[in-house]
């Protein structure tokens, strides 16, 4: 905002503005020394606010340099004061404002309430919400109409439709009435109503967005129309019955000669692909068995000698469940030889049991346990029962075998399944569960340590055609994982020199580039990322995973994904130049500031490996236990048992801890804070802000990221282990986290309180011990040291409100 303009706005709604000191934290360096103008004294603002039409005043916008300026004006301390106290109240009280500001003030108050409906802090956006909506209307529809042009993803949406006298509570209730916010906002009137959601809707990301459900004009589109109206579900109707009148004129021919026989098999061929897979499926699949028509058999004959034909297997089952010498010939041919002619029968199984195609796949389901029942010795069928022996469940509909053969199974060392499957595979090798075996033998080999051999295979998975190609979706949970916490750069470097895996490289040099950039070699990184693209890695190789046939996807999901991989990448070789810029100076201030990089909003982005769609801390595997109470789930996405990236069991503490690290913002961060703190060469004002910045990134990783990661990286640099915690549920103890976190912050404190006693720091992590450690000694220190800081207050209404707890 220039000063111009702010003085205009001073002059308009000052009154507003004051209230916009606030308990801001922001510091008094970011004030803007050149704006001149005199700041008006809040009777005059009042004044001359009070002439303000709402359109006007709605169409003031408050920024934080104002609101600095504001903020260390003395006329405006009273309603600081007032301020305060409201969100003291609501942070710390029970959330009953006595005489909020906007009662105070009126709709003068509106610039400032509105700054705060937009602050990424929920109290604060509670705070403004709550009194824009206490304002009422033409101020709720002013505020929605901006709102809506914002492309926002705040605040959150329950704010507007939450009862707004439980508004401000920790949990607030929803109101009962599914109108009563449509009415406060003006959207009873249709004209108003008709030109929000038309806003709305021309404000609105597109669908393929990775922030599409994250937008606040979503939500209101969703909470006014509902779901199925903003985006109306695709009618899915039964399949249409083809007519199929003329086969079926076909069919009643009882004994047809050569001619007719050909015009059938032509008008087979003449139907479109759906009509023949209805008359294939539904049709002649229905028929009982040694029932078929003679022209029916026919097509199955002609069908079963075409080795062009993709519906070839299918006619020779089917002409074996009807008792054909002919089919059931060519049937164990098949059986008994390369099992590959079966995959379009098992694949059917996998991908079309149910959604549209459920019947496909129920009748291939159906021939294929015919097959077992006939032809049991066939090589085939004791493929099938042999993997259904090792896996302890059978090949077909995966019901348990007996106890004794699944108690030797348990018994079995890893060694010994690494043999089992390695020779499963050297006896059927075309089995169309040989892509399902590999990947078993690929988890046994990982059991047995050899991950590097495990890696291999997973990548040949991800890579090459192997047996039905239903279970290669599996493979790259296990890639990704690897490649992010698992293996080591030499290790990725290793593979990629390897010329199996060139059509996979460019994942490979990926992830290559970030573990560099997350050992700080810079500019390694970006000579291995230099003219990388990772939108030309062939489809294949991720289609596998994202068109598994999950039918939730929708659009062409491996493009969009490899597009947000290099999206990423672009930003972070331009992160990874000002990082090397910065590690290139190496003086105390760079190395600080290379620190606070990491740690800082976007620091995350410097280490990421972008192969998670978003959420890594939601497939990561973190969860280790080795309590016997809880059996390992095949595919669990966080048991550490499964994925061996963070089994301790198989992979050494410190080894699993570095490598979580590594993967960490806050890990990284705080291993450069800690080599600045080592360093006596730092300057002592350079280190009370790095002992300041230790503190905070601990509270922020506590506070703000997942539990089971602050378990993997724990601990970090600078920080004891801690006293150990004992857990009634599992029978295990773990380190107690909080305190050695508390332990290592009361060391920092200490340090600021001896060394540095005029610290402006010490306040602020008094303040945030107790929330860590629910200790109030330490707002009692606060109140008695620092009598004079904006924490005071906060922590003498605490101590007035709150029970103290035991030491």
């Amino acid at each position: 905002m220039s000063g111009q303009k702010g003085h205009k706005w001073l002059g308009q709604a000052g009154a507003a503005l004051g209230v916009l000191s606030l308990i801001s934290a922001m510091p008094i360096a970011k004030l803007v020394a050149a704006s001149n103008q005199k700041i008006p004294s809040p009777e005059e603002a009042a004044k001359q606010a009070g002439g303000l039409s709402p359109v006007k005043l709605t169409e003031v916008e408050v920024d934080d340099v104002m609101r600095d300026r504001l903020r260390f004006d003395p006329q405006w301390q009273p309603i600081l004061q007032a301020v305060r106290q409201d969100l003291i109240e609501i942070k710390w009280g029970d959330s009953k404002l006595t005489h909020p500001v906007w009662k105070q003030y009126g709709a003068k108050a509106y610039p400032l309430l509105e700054y705060y409906a937009r602050s990424r802090d929920q109290v604060r956006q509670a705070y403004g919400m709550a009194g824009i909506r206490s304002l009422g209307k033409p101020y709720t529809t002013l505020w929605l109409t901006k709102q809506l042009q914002r492309r926002a993803s705040t605040p959150d949406f329950y704010l507007l439709t939450s009862q707004l006298d439980t508004l401000l509570l920790e949990s607030g209730y929803e109101s009962e009435n599914q109108k009563a916010w449509e009415r406060e906002f003006g959207l009873d009137d249709p004209q108003v109503r008709s030109r929000l959601i038309q806003l709305a809707k021309q404000n609105l990301e597109p669908q393929n967005s990775p922030t599409f459900y994250n937008q606040f004009n979503f939500d209101f589109l969703v909470n006014l129309l509902g779901y199925d109206q903003v985006f109306p579900p695709q009618p899915r109707s039964d399949k249409p019955v083809p007519n199929l009148s003329e086969w079926t004129k076909f069919e009643q021919i009882t004994q047809p000669n050569q001619n007719q026989i050909q015009a059938a098999i032509a008008y087979y061929q003449s139907l479109p692909a759906t009509s023949r897979e209805y008359l294939l499926v539904n049709r002649l699949g229905t028929v009982k068995a040694e029932q078929i028509s003679p022209i029916a058999k026919a097509l199955f004959k002609s069908l079963a000698t075409d080795v062009q034909s993709p519906d070839r297997v299918w006619a020779i089952a089917e002409l074996d469940r009807h008792h054909d010498p002919q089919g059931s010939t060519l049937l164990q041919q098949i059986l008994n030889g390369d099992s590959r002619p079966l995959y379009s029968l098992t694949r059917s199984v996998f991908y079309d049991f149910g959604g549209d195609d459920i019947d496909r796949g129920a009748h291939a389901y159906y021939l294929l346990v015919g097959m077992a029942q006939k032809y049991p010795q066939s090589k085939f069928i004791q493929g099938c029962r042999e993997y259904g022996d090792l896996t302890g469940h059978s090949y077909f509909g995966g019901e348990p075998r007996a106890k004794q053969l699944l108690d030797r199974n348990a018994k079995k060392s890893a060694a010994d399944r690494v043999r089992d499957w390695q020779q499963w595979l050297s006896h059927y090798p075309n089995h169309p569960g040989a892509d399902d075996a590999t990947f078993l033998l690929a988890h046994s080999l990982q059991d047995q340590g050899d991950i590097m051999g495990a890696m291999r295979l997973w990548l040949t998975m991800m890579t090459s055609e192997i047996g039905d190609r239903d279970a290669l979706y599996l493979a790259y949970p296990h890639v990704r994982t690897l490649l992010d916490v698992g293996l080591s750069a030499e290790q990725v470097q290793t593979l990629l020199q390897e010329p199996n895996y060139q059509e996979i490289a460019p994942l490979l040099r990926y992830a290559l580039a970030v573990k560099e950039a997350r050992s700080h070699d810079y500019a390694k990184a970006l000579q291995t990322s230099e003219n990388l693209n990772l939108t030309v890695m062939p489809a294949k190789i991720l289609d596998r995973y994202y068109k598994a046939g999950w039918s939730w996807w929708t659009g062409d999901k491996t493009a969009e994904v490899q597009q947000q991989m290099q999206t990423m990448l672009t930003e972070q070789r331009q992160r990874w130049q000002q990082l090397l810029t910065l590690k290139t100076e190496n003086t105390p201030d760079s190395r600080y500031q290379l620190a606070s990089n990491w740690a800082g909003e976007g620091g995350w982005k410097n280490g990421y490996l972008a192969i998670w769609d978003g959420y890594r801390t939601y497939h990561l595997p973190t969860s280790y236990s080795t309590s016997q109470r809880y059996s390992v789930e095949a595919n669990d996405r966080w048991d550490c048992r499964y994925w061996w990236v963070c089994d301790l069991s198989k992979r050494g503490e410190s080894a699993v801890r570095q490598s979580y690290q590594s993967a960490s913002q806050n890990g990284v961060a705080l291993s450069l804070y800690q080599q600045l703190l080592d360093d006596p060469k730092t300057p002592p004002q350079l280190r009370e802000k790095t002992l300041y910045m230790v503190a905070m990134t601990l509270l922020w990783q506590w506070e703000n990221h997942d539990p089971g990661e602050t378990t993997r990286i724990h601990p970090p640099a600078g920080v004891p282990v801690g006293k150990r915690q004992f857990n009634p549920d599992t029978g295990e103890s773990s380190p107690d986290i909080g305190s050695a976190y508390q332990s290592r912050i009361d060391g920092i404190l200490t340090e600021l309180q001896v060394k540095f006693p005029n610290s402006a720091y010490a306040d602020d992590l008094l303040f945030s011990s107790y929330f860590l450690s629910n200790q109030p000694r330490y707002l009692q220190q606060l109140v008695q040291r620092y009598p004079t800081s904006d924490r005071t207050a906060e922590a003498q209404f605490l101590l007035a409100h709150q029970k103290p707890k035991s030491e």
